[in-house]
């Protein structure tokens, strides 16, 4: 039987864990309702009961939904305890003073979701931040290109060049990233992944170490800043993730790529 923390919508300090037969003898004694909020480790949130079909069925029977109203609070309350000591139980008050103690249980509960707010906290502008500097990364080196783009009024040029296609990608991620839109996270997955492996199969190609080791920090820091949920691996995803593309984009701008990116567009869109 699944044991479940329970706490109030409007305190954060929980109580618990409590098995369903325990919050049932809670919910007789009008101790808790539809509203209580427990944690689903699942999901790692917390949770109406009345969300939760199984739990509300076995907390909350409809054929007894009545009997706390019949009889006075205090003939209800003595009933409840009376019950449950026969049934070999604990007293709703000796429970309930049981679970406000600070039980280790209760503390590693605490830190963990704390742990994870901070790393949902730091997610989207720290993998903002991460792509803009992708972005940097990518379309620097085509500066030229661009300028003779705009100032020939043919944009259209731009698709000759794919890898400043997927510096505007980053762009566009990084903007809806500071927006806290994390619905892109499944794509910077993917994208973290393209990073992880052409950035290393560059920096082998061109006998690099150095773009070698920033392209695999980069990737890996963009793919794990997007699962972390701790505290402890989001900053080592921040590290990575940083560093790496802050490298890159360093390396950009000095000009470092200029001979790679030269050789590498198509015909797709005529200049003439």
């Amino acid at each position: 039987m699944a044991d479940y923390y329970i706490r109030t919508p409007d305190h954060e300090e929980s109580r618990g864990p409590f098995d369903t037969s325990q919050l049932l003898t809670l919910a007789e004694a009008s101790q808790i309702s539809e509203n209580t909020l427990y944690y689903d480790e699942s999901k790692e949130e917390w949770i109406p009961i009345g969300l939760n079909q199984q739990i509300k069925a076995e907390v909350f029977p409809k054929n007894e939904s009545l009997t706390l109203k019949i009889n006075p609070p205090e003939e209800a309350s003595t009933r409840v305890e009376h019950n449950t000591a026969e049934q070999g139980g604990i007293k709703v008050t000796d429970m309930l003073a049981a679970a406000e103690c600070d039980s280790e249980e209760t503390r590693h509960l605490k830190k963990k979701e704390g742990s994870f707010q901070k790393a949902a906290a730091l997610s989207t502008n720290s993998l903002g931040l991460m792509l803009l500097l992708s972005a940097v990364a990518l379309i620097a080196p085509h500066y030229s290109a661009i300028y003779e783009a705009l100032s020939e009024g043919k944009v259209s040029t731009i698709l000759n060049y794919p890898f400043m296609i997927v510096g505007l990608f980053d762009f566009i991620m990084a903007a809806l990233l500071i927006l806290a839109v994390t619905e892109v996270y499944p794509l910077l997955r993917g994208r973290a992944m393209l990073t992880l492996g052409f950035g290393i199969y560059v920096g082998w190609a061109l006998g690099d170490p150095i773009i070698l080791i920033a392209s695999t920090a980069a990737g890996l820091g963009i793919f794990y800043a997007t699962i972390a949920q701790t505290l402890s691996t989001m900053l080592v995803a921040l590290t990575l993730g940083i560093g790496g593309n802050a490298t890159l984009a360093y390396l950009a701008i000095i000009d470092h790529f200029a001979d790679f990116f030269d050789r590498m567009h198509f015909e797709l869109v005529p200049f003439g």
